[in-house]
């Protein structure tokens, strides 16, 4: 009898199409809704909150910061406690969360009237979010940016109870021979998402108004719900982790140098989608008033590049979905840090945010470099993972991500008002190179033979 097939991935015997069908179909949800703070973030800080020019590339970058934080402090907790309760729970849970806190984003300056925020305290913590000690410059807008930062921490929160459970779902879903597939189409479903935010959400925003962006985000987040809900199923290890902790995750990395690079891997690429986009589209707001353009204007002309980063990556998800399976992980990985930190370097030296032809070579070998990156990680900690551990060792690789998506984000915004728009994209693209170098020298020594884990 012929193994049936999704998208040519072998379903196993207790699955059926229609679980990865909905599998995917909330991959897309959670992809639109990681992605859409690159849009509605500067239009809201701008022109709601009316935060100082002087320090908005700092409080963008801070904000998203916040949300990092929120992921990081839980993502490994998440990632353990999915082997031990299953994954759909976290998964509409998270939904939930994220359809309460979108909504509650946009009143963040009535809350903070509401529970009567103290300016001072405000501005202070304001004022040091952004290394800046001069918190007068805070005091008018302080405290709806306070509560605006707590509610992204929870929007943070709420996103890594979700998207972390759909790659360890492919991974559950899939064998070895099917899993570079299976983590492209998970990988595919995130690039639709965010081309569907820069090209429907973001003209949305622009004709609309950006509260509608808030609206959609919390209704996506209760369809999310009810997807989950009607067509995910669980497939957890029949070995199931009984005492796995933080100490023997670690051993199992330092055992495998595949996991190793697949951990380095994610600390420098998960952030190159959001830093393009938030500080590409930060970068456009700045200088909206220079070119005759409104916040939203400029939000939608800086989204021009990464609708067409989005689009290349649809169609390179496909391409290095085969490389991962057929190539090897390691050398897809390397190829795409190679790509991704040449394009960081162009878009460095683009005179402006919106589209030329540097920042279209750029945003292009941007948006094949996180095919191959992201996917080949993802794909390379999985297969190296004892399958007892899956959840955690993937949530872990999710931990690296998150703490590289901090310090890039943060350093961002310091080095854009500093600095100049420019220079985050030059750091990022050294990066890219180094580890992508790093990688090639110790390529020969990588085995993905599942690493042993350690009793002690």
């Amino acid at each position: 009898m012929a193994m049936k097939r999704f998208a040519g991935i072998e379903i196993p015997p207790d699955l059926s199409g229609r679980n990865f069908l909905f599998l995917y179909l909330n991959t897309l949800l959670i992809g639109i809704l990681l992605t859409i703070p690159a849009i509605m973030q500067p239009a809201f800080l701008k022109d709601i909150l009316k935060v100082s020019g002087e320090f908005f590339g700092s409080i963008n970058g801070g904000m998203q910061s916040i949300g990092q934080v929120g992921m990081l402090l839980f993502i490994g907790v998440f990632g353990v406690l999915s082997d031990r309760t299953g994954r759909k729970p976290l998964v509409v849970l998270g939904f939930g969360v994220l359809a309460v806190f979108y909504l509650l984003f946009l009143f963040s300056h009535s809350i903070a009237d509401l529970l009567h925020i103290p300016r001072g305290i405000s501005a202070t913590l304001c004022a040091a979010i952004s290394f800046s000690g001069d918190r007068e410059v805070f005091r008018s807008f302080s405290p709806g940016l306070i509560i605006a930062y707590l509610i992204r921490f929870a929007i943070g929160v709420g996103l890594v109870l979700v998207f972390p459970q759909f790659k360890t779902m492919v991974a559950d879903y899939t064998d070895e021979k099917g899993r570079g597939k299976g983590m492209a189409f998970n990988g595919l479903m995130i690039g639709i998402g965010a081309l569907l935010v820069f090209t429907v959400f973001a003209p949305l925003g622009e004709n609309r108004g950006v509260e509608v962006l808030f609206y959609a985000a919390a209704l996506l987040g209760t369809l999310g719900i009810v997807l989950s809900f009607l067509g995910l199923r669980e497939r957890l290890p029949e070995k199931k982790e009984q005492s796995a902790g933080m100490g023997e995750l670690l051993g199992v990395v330092r055992a495998s140098l595949a996991m190793k690079a697949s951990y380095l891997c994610a600390f420098v690429t998960r952030v190159d989608v959001p830093i393009t986009g938030t500080y590409l589209i930060t970068w456009a707001v700045k200088v909206a008033p220079r070119y005759g353009l409104s916040s939203e204007a400029a939000s939608f002309k800086g989204a021009v590049p990464m609708m067409i980063m989005s689009t290349f990556s649809l169609v390179a998800f496909p391409v290095f979905g085969i490389l991962l399976d057929r190539w090897g992980r390691v050398p897809t990985i390397i190829l795409s840090l190679l790509l991704g930190g040449m394009g960081f370097i162009l878009i460095s030296g683009a005179s402006a945010p919106f589209l030329s032809a540097t920042t279209l070579v750029g945003v292009v070998l941007i948006g094949c470099s996180v095919c191959g990156a992201v996917v080949g990680s993802s794909a390379l900690a999985a297969d190296a993972s004892p399958r007892e551990l899956m959840g955690s060792v993937l949530g872990g690789l999710n931990t690296m991500a998150q703490i590289g998506l901090i310090l890039f984000l943060a350093l961002g915004g310091v080095l854009f008002d500093k600095v100049g728009p420019g220079s985050i994209f030059l750091v990022k693209g050294i990066a890219n190179l180094v580890v992508g170098l790093y990688i090639f020298g110790v390529r020969k020594k990588i085995s993905t033979r599942p690493a042993g884990v350690s009793t002690g």
